[in-house]
Order: C-alpha cells, then structure tokens, then sequence
C-alpha cells in the first residue's frame, strides 16, 4: 500500500511518487519481454508511465528495454526521459513510412490522443484518434496492446443514477468524446479481425496535481 505524504512541495517530489512501483507492478514487470513500447509518450503521462516501468525493472533485476515513441514536441521530457535510461525515438505516427523505424515489439502501452484544440480544428482531432490507431495496429497485429481511452465517453445521465457505467451506450456529446469512442471502434476492429490483444483503458486523469 502507498503511503501517501502530507504534502509535495516540489514537482520533483511529484515525479518521484508517481514514479514509485508497487511490488504487484515489480513482480508483474518479469513478464515483460523486451522492448516495452510505449507510444505518444511524450504527453502528459507517458514519461512518468515510462520511468515507473524502468524502476519497476530495475527493482525486479529484469533487463528491460523500454522505448519512448513520440513526435517530442516537447523537448525537455524527451531529454528527462533519456535522463532516466529511457530509449527514445522521435516519430510521426500519422505517417506510414515513419513508422517503419519503431522496433519489433509483443507488448506495446498506446497513448495517442489529441484533446486541446478540438474546437478550432476538429478534423485533426478525428485524424490523430482514428487514423493512427489504424496505423498501429496494421504495423502491429500480432502485439498484446493496453491503448488508453478517455472517461468522457459516457454520456450524460441523471444524477440521482449514481453514474455512468460500462455498459451505457456511448452516446456522448462533443466532437472530441465523439472522436474518442471512433478510437476504441478501431481497436475493436482490428482486434477482433486480427486476433490482437487489446485492453482498453477509460483513464479519469484529471487529479494529477500538475492539472487537477
């Protein structure tokens, strides 16, 4: 069980404990083959994601390979992920051909998406969270997947309900939560016409203290 500090006073403070594994994480990680390929892993949880699994290795003594994929817009988490041994590769997952520079991997942690500026361009929106999926999984068909979705997909209902769950029709409003549910069409898709392991995960990330 995390015990959880009083206070952060710093955001180092933050990385280190979102960071941390658990012993599940460290024994489940010798399952691991290498490369663990992580995907979009230069937005907002895909360095964090990406080190709490090279710390997870590390304490479980397995030599795991991981790769950072990205377009690394951002180039102070690229650099703070090669700071704590992560391989990185800088990568347009919307082209084709780009693709072909990512290495041959069996498990693979998919964080694509685009939210912000859905208003003034919704077309980049549907392209990024529909046309990449396809992409990944046509370059990948036979690779376990864990691709992340959003909780924004359920649709609205009465309070007195308790809530939305799983089994509502998503019928959300919106074109980004639209966008979102083409996404897990996709890999639902391919999934069933290739046999490809996917999990799917409706992430609620809004209490992360950087943006909660």
């Amino acid at each position: 069980m995390t015990i959880l500090p009083d206070l952060l006073e710093t955001e180092a403070a933050l990385d280190e404990m979102l960071t941390r594994p658990q012993p599940a994480l460290i024994e489940f990680i010798k399952t691991v083959s290498s490369p663990l390929l992580l995907l979009g892993a230069g937005g907002k949880m895909g360095p964090s994601l990406a080190v709490l699994a090279r710390r997870a290795a590390q304490q479980a003594g397995h030599p795991l390979d991981i790769v950072a994929a990205s377009r690394f817009s951002d180039v102070a988490a690229r650099r703070w992920l090669e700071d704590h041994a992560i391989r990185t590769i800088s990568c347009d997952l919307m082209d084709r051909d780009s693709l072909r520079q990512l290495p041959e991997a069996e498990n693979i942690i998919y964080l694509v998406g685009l939210k912000f500026g859905t208003t003034q361009n919704p077309a980049v929106t549907w392209a990024i969270n529909t046309l990449v999926p396809a992409h990944i999984c046509e370059r990948y068909p036979h690779s376990r997947m864990v691709a992340l979705s959003s909780g924004s997909i359920y649709p609205l209902v009465p309070v007195k309900n308790g809530g939305a769950v799983e089994t509502e029709p998503l019928t959300p409003l919106g074109e980004y939560a639209n966008a979102c549910v083409a996404r897990e069409r996709i890999f639902e898709y391919f999934s069933r016409k290739n046999n490809t392991p996917v999990a799917l995960i409706r992430l609620f990330y809004a209490v992360e203290l950087r943006y909660g």
